[in-house]
């Protein structure tokens, strides 16, 4: 168990934003309708972030380029249930099935220090802790346990890295890099 005041900076968001597309106005998928809901318009949205609770929060959701007003979201099984002002019943619902829903990268909510979005990760240089270049970060893999963040070499190989503490040592992604430990392989 971690002491007060030790950092969780191994956590990260999903995205598939590269790090250079973090300050540049772009915008993130951070879900996608799955179903209408009802016969009022109201739209089923599977979240694609670990933060899900952030759909509360969201007043403009961009459907297709299209920015729509959120007049009501609320949390329902794993789904989030929005009501958009302009689409007011099933059958404008309907159509929307199957689209991401995006937000600009300026409206994500501030990660607290140490963690960080996977778009903020991807494509970072990773440097071993002698000083190395190791390769490039090119996937972030889902596990149960942790994260494995997947590194191609200048040799076109790819290594697997356990993301926890003791072989990811720091994390700069304004700096754009990484350093790690390589554990010892047998």
């Amino acid at each position: 168990m971690l002491s007060p005041g030790e950092k969780f900076w191994w956590k990260t968001e999903r995205s598939s934003l590269s790090v250079n597309d973090m300050n540049s106005g772009k915008w993130i998928t951070v879900g996608r309708i799955v179903a209408p809901h009802g016969v009022r318009g109201d739209l089923r949205v599977l979240p694609e972030t670990e933060r899900p609770a952030m759909f509360k929060k969201l007043k403009k959701l961009f459907l297709g380029g299209r920015a729509y007003d959120v007049r009501s979201s609320r949390p329902h099984k794993n789904v989030y249930i929005i009501h958009l002002a302009g689409v007011e019943d099933r059958n404008g619902a309907e159509p929307l099935v199957g689209t991401p829903v995006e937000i600009p990268v300026a409206e994500l909510p501030k990660l607290p220090e140490g963690e960080y979005y996977y778009f903020q990760l991807i494509g970072l240089t990773v440097v071993s802790d002698a000083g190395d270049t190791v390769g490039t970060l090119t996937e972030i893999i889902e596990t149960g346990a942790n994260n494995v963040y997947a590194v191609k070499t200048a040799e076109g190989k790819e290594i697997y890295l356990p993301a926890i503490p003791s072989c990811i040592l720091s994390v700069q992604p304004e700096k754009k890099t990484m350093t790690v430990h390589l554990p010892e392989w047998e």
